[in-house]
């Protein structure tokens, strides 16, 4: 078992050095299929092309990059310096160390730039771009990719160029009417008023501490959810009925994206290669609520 660590680190270790050599070369292959039919002035650009003299990229502050792993060392079992159960703490010790720019490298050698300054924020979020690049989350465009049968786009929030434009432009109208949205007030704060009668009755008479509120919290999100998108109360903050068997199993695999999501973004994508167990918990999760 020793020995398979051991070659399996090794293995790494020569993968990482070729991507070092050779990032310019594997970035332009990981983000140029998602730029695909995307004109190239219409991208976002984080410094002027005039200029003559620019700092990289690879300038910005942040941990220590490794061949092969990027910065998601530090979330590894041998180095653990961070809890993925704890990432809010992880980015404002970052902010602390690196400052108000810092620079995130996925094991792929592809960039991630968080912002911490609201000026920043303001700036990137303001700035005249009609498709910008927003990195997606892997895990699900695979997935999508995959059933074609199920899904004609990999959704709004992971799509790219023009189709992210078609599917933005169509929604811009239903998700900001003010009319829609004032139609929608009655229902939520229906689901806000049982969320506080769910709290009331989960409440210790003695400490008054609600266990578990961060599952709870989970709960009034996807019943407001599913008010808004299915038009219906699904009965996830019911306090005295016991929830049907399915409505528990939607909540358990909603529960579960979540988690899958974080350990491929955090772990090292091997679920890429072949089907971990990542990979398999997600597949039968999205299976599940698709059912």
């Amino acid at each position: 078992m020793v020995m398979a660590v051991i070659l399996l680190l090794a293995l790494a270790l020569v993968l990482g050095c070729y991507c070092a050599i050779h990032r310019q070369k594997i970035s332009a292959i990981y983000l140029k299929p998602l730029l695909k039919n995307t004109p190239f002035e219409d991208c976002y650009h984080a410094t002027p092309i005039e200029q003559r003299k620019r700092r990289s990229i690879w300038d910005i502050p942040g941990p220590q990059r490794i061949p092969f792993l990027g910065t998601k060392w530090i979330f590894l079992v041998f180095f653990r310096r961070y809890k993925m159960t704890k990432l809010h703490e992880v980015y404002a010790d970052l902010n602390r160390q690196y400052g108000d720019i810092v620079l995130e490298v996925m094991p792929s050698n592809v960039p991630i730039v968080h912002l911490y300054n609201r000026e920043d924020l303001d700036k990137v979020l303001k700035y005249p771009s009609k498709y910008p690049f927003r990195p997606p989350t892997e895990i699900i465009v695979m997935y999508r990719q995959s059933r074609p049968d199920r899904y004609a786009s990999v959704g709004i929030v992971n799509e790219q160029g023009p189709m992210w434009h078609r599917l933005r432009s169509s929604l811009t109208s239903s998700i900001t009417s003010p009319r829609i949205l004032q139609n929608f007030l009655p229902a939520l704060n229906a689901v806000c008023d049982d969320f506080v009668e769910l709290l009331r009755a989960k409440r210790d008479p003695q400490t008054q501490i609600v266990a578990n509120f961060e599952e709870l919290a989970n709960l009034m999100g996807l019943e407001a959810v599913c008010t808004l998108m299915l038009g219906r109360r699904m009965g996830f903050l019911s306090v005295n009925t016991k929830q049907p068997e399915k409505i528990s199993q939607l909540a358990a695999a909603v529960k579960q994206l979540f988690i899958s999501q974080r350990d491929s973004y955090y772990g090292l994508g091997l679920w890429k290669y072949f089907p971990t167990k990542t990979y398999r918990e997600f597949a039968r999760a999205e299976d599940l609520i698709y059912e």
